[in-house]
């Protein structure tokens, strides 16, 4: 065999490859969005931790983000808690939007404060730590 009909060899091979692995991916990004929408329509109306679950999974995997996201504002609309209100901010600063990140980081201090007055909030704080360095 030839140096050129090796290197043809190779490039078809390499590209075998990563058709299959994505295919893999898009196999396991159709099964969270799958799993995601059927956690979430057989939820009761009022619970607001599936919906924030199924999204929180939706967006470490970065797909179906758009109903994702509604999900999440579905469920703060429920409750606002730590979680959801976090997650939320968490997903403003994936978006590259960390002026909305900081108000619900912010909210989300205040959620733990009203509800547990001796809440550990540095996890928050580090976060908004962060976005007030960016933007410095």
């Amino acid at each position: 065999m030839n140096y050129q009909n090796f290197k043809t060899l190779f490039a078809a091979a390499m590209a075998f490859v990563v058709l299959s692995c994505s295919m893999t991916f898009a196999k396991v990004d159709e099964r969270t969005t799958e799993k995601a929408r059927e956690a979430v329509e057989n939820a009761s109306p009022h619970d607001w931790y599936t919906l924030a679950i199924s999204a929180e999974k939706c967006f470490k995997k970065k797909v179906n983000l758009k109903q994702a996201s509604k999900w999440l504002d579905q469920s703060i609309e429920i409750a606002e808690t730590p979680f959801n209100l976090e997650l939320k901010g968490d997903y403003y600063i994936d978006n590259k939007l960390p002026d909305k990140a900081l108000e619900y980081y912010v909210r989300t201090m205040n959620n733990i404060k009203e509800n547990d007055g001796e809440g550990d909030v540095s996890h928050i704080q580090k976060k908004i730590s962060k976005i007030i360095n960016i933007g410095g």
